[in-house]
């Protein structure tokens, strides 16, 4: 098997080379011999942004994809290529997914995020209506527990009789849109105070500690495997946080806590990380990178493939492609 993803957008550099983030993860994952940075042939950057905009062309773009894709078929049986987050991923440097399967009318399978029953529908329909015969079906992804019920009695009966096949119906899991404590140092060049060997751990929630410990609580008892994002003089706070499932304490303006807190954190194994932003920039920059389905981390990995298992058609899809 080979893979490729045509244009990356996640640009990311390792050992002084330019990738895309979800190849070198591939890469990695799959065993694969090639070099991540052919596994992506087209990475948009800043840069490359700019160079357009001045009059570069595109001509040796769209050549440079082609050789790529000549190359990762060599010797395979079957080739994986990852498409963007949307159909409007690579407009800007003439590669968009669209014009990529007419040009090499490759088979397309369509991730759809559930937003609302019509948005799904709409955005389905839209992805037939564009890719044409080339669309093999769709996976609906993040399905609501609420929700599946009627995804599966009505919302997919109703495509199948459009001709469009639903390989899957993914339940939306939060755990799978959780962040480690690793990636929310990087993001705000934290400091640790403890915890530096709980980088990997997963968070799985974002909350603010601004208010009074008696509004605090309740909150901070509802959410587990939680961060929580308060001043480094709010002793109060932090201390009822710590008595919570509580992964990681941030505390803002690059203000110590007090001896008594770090201890406590030692013991509950909590991190405590120092940031020398303010309350709103931190919580800014951790929901940024909130939500995004990284699986890096193993135990998001094994939870993935589990409920991929579960909920994807993996007979049908290989049925329908002749595999």
């Amino acid at each position: 098997m080979g893979y490729l993803k045509p244009v990356g957008t996640q640009p990311y550099m390792q050992q002084g080379q330019l990738m895309d983030e979800d190849a070198n993860f591939v890469r990695q994952v799959l065993r694969l011999e090639t070099p991540a940075s052919e596994l992506s042939p087209i990475v948009i950057t800043d840069a490359l942004l700019h160079e357009i905009m001045a009059g570069k062309t595109l001509d040796d773009l769209h050549q440079k994809l082609d050789d790529a894709l000549a190359k990762a078929q060599e010797g395979k049986d079957v080739v994986l290529l990852e498409g963007g987050t949307s159909m409007r991923d690579g407009y800007s440097v003439g590669l968009n997914p669209v014009d990529l399967v007419r040009r090499i009318h490759v088979k397309t399978l369509s991730v759809t995020r559930w937003r609302s029953t019509r948005n799904v529908l709409d955005d389905t329909l839209a992805a037939r209506a564009r890719i044409g015969d080339d669309l093999q079906g769709v996976v609906i992804n993040a399905v609501p527990e609420d929700a599946m019920d009627l995804a599966r009695s009505q919302l997919v009966p109703f495509l199948e009789r459009r001709g469009i096949p639903v390989y899957g119906l993914l339940p939306y899991q939060q755990a799978l849109t959780a962040v480690t404590i690793g990636e929310i140092v990087e993001q705000l060049d934290a400091t640790y105070l403890t915890g530096e060997n709980l980088s990997s751990r997963l968070v799985e929630n974002l909350t603010v500690g601004a208010m009074t410990v008696e509004s605090a609580l309740p909150r901070f008892r509802r959410q587990v495997n939680k961060a929580v994002v308060t001043g480094g003089d709010r002793a109060d706070i932090q201390a009822a946080a710590l008595e919570t499932s509580t992964t990681v304490l941030v505390l803002t303006g690059n203000l110590h806590p007090s001896p008594a807190i770090i201890k406590m954190a030692e013991e509950n194994g909590v991190a405590v990380l120092l940031v020398r932003h303010n309350t709103i920039e931190t919580v800014e920059a951790i929901e940024s990178i909130f939500g995004r389905t990284r699986l890096g981390q193993a135990e998001k990995l094994n939870r993935f493939q589990a409920m991929i298992a579960e909920n994807f058609d993996y007979a049908r899809l290989a049925s329908d492609l002749g595999l």
